[in-house]
């Protein structure tokens, strides 16, 4: 009896994560590491007024493209300002223990490309927190937003790597509701020419591009780098905005389990039963957001479970379904989710018959 004691609470915290789903999903926080000789160290950034009057004009001019937005600013930029000699893998070590959803390093020489995709694929995969960069690489992988544009802006031309400092803050800036497809990035006078034809292979090739459309430079498409589908990683995973919740998901439910239940909670039937509720509670308030279906289902991993209990010795030749629900499987829980993500309009065929 002991063991449940203020377990309720966790279903009332799920509601409460899902709840500010979409305004947490609405402004995103963006890292910049920035190479300095002044005001080193970390700063959280909300707007112009706190960016430290000792750095140089071209980091003030990275903060500040990035706080534009789009319909909101970032919720925070997330400025690590390290020394000009300073190794970048250093400076992402730093990272590892900050809050941020979207990293940029504005400055970003050839050979630290790869640095950087390495840390996101720690972050993502190793560490488990998902976060993803903005910057120009090829890199086929979906924490990778290959922004590839140049552009005119009122600040004046900017290059490839300050305008990924755009890219992430309209990103970060971009309600879960919508994809910033056809968003329209603020402060762009113009952008080079491109054919439609060419602009179509780059959006194929996995680059985040803009093109000119109905009178205003837009957004082309919301796509990651990721190219090559699987069986695991469909095209799915190639939408930004269906990246964005996916990764909301797991790093909620992951920080709640970790903060309320790991190390906390006696493993058995009852209290599994418990957690698959508290996450199907989460999931309800999403399905009111309209962030995923309504038809989801959390149950027990069937075919994991029974893979554990023979590994330990277990005969489940004779078990029924039930019985293997509830079978003992000291500290490990095996839980499997469906979910449907809910995309934005972003094909329209119309068809007038007249």
């Amino acid at each position: 009896m002991a063991s449940n004691i203020g377990l309720p609470s966790v279903i009332v915290e799920f509601k409460q994560k899902a709840s500010t789903a979409i305004q947490r999903g609405n402004t995103g926080i963006v890292a910049l590491v920035l190479r300095d000789e002044q005001e080193l160290g970390l700063h959280n950034i909300k707007g112009s007024y706190d960016i430290p009057s000792e750095l140089s004009e071209a980091n003030k001019k990275y903060i500040n493209l990035t706080l534009l937005g789009n319909v909101t600013a970032p919720s925070k930029v997330v400025a690590y300002v390290v020394g000009e000699e300073t190794q970048l893998s250093d400076a992402l070590n730093y990272l590892e223990t900050v809050d941020f959803n979207y990293l940029v390093v504005p400055a970003i020489k050839e050979n630290e490309r790869t640095v950087v995709k390495t840390f996101i694929e720690k972050m993502r995969n190793d560490i488990k927190v998902r976060v993803k960069a903005v910057m120009k690489l090829d890199a086929d992988y979906e924490g990778i937003i290959n922004s590839t544009n140049t552009a005119t802006m009122v600040e004046g031309e900017i290059n490839v790597d300050e305008f990924c400092c755009v890219m992430a803050g309209l990103i970060a800036g971009t309600p879960l509701s919508q994809s910033v497809t056809y968003a329209v990035p603020k402060n762009v006078l113009d952008i080079p020419s491109k054919t439609k034809e060419e602009a179509e292979t780059k959006v194929k090739n996995g680059e985040l591009i803009l093109v000119k459309e109905m009178g205003k430079v837009r957004v082309a498409r919301g796509v990651n780098s990721l190219k090559t589908t699987t069986t695991e990683k469909g095209d799915l995973f190639q939408k930004i905005k269906l990246v964005d919740t996916m990764d909301l998901i797991h790093n909620d439910i992951r920080k709640t389990c970790i903060d309320t239940y790991i190390g906390k909670v006696a493993n058995n039937y009852d209290n599994k039963c418990i957690l698959m509720t508290a996450i199907s509670s989460y999931f309800e308030e999403l399905a009111k957001e309209q962030l995923i279906e309504k038809d989801f289902k959390v149950d027990i991993d069937i075919d994991k479970q029974v893979k554990y209990l023979k590994s330990i010795g277990v005969d489940t030749s004779e078990m029924d379904e039930q019985q293997i629900k509830e079978a003992n499987t000291k500290d490990k829980v095996f839980l499997i989710a469906n979910i449907k993500l809910v995309d934005a309009m972003e094909s329209i065929n119309l068809e007038i018959n007249l």
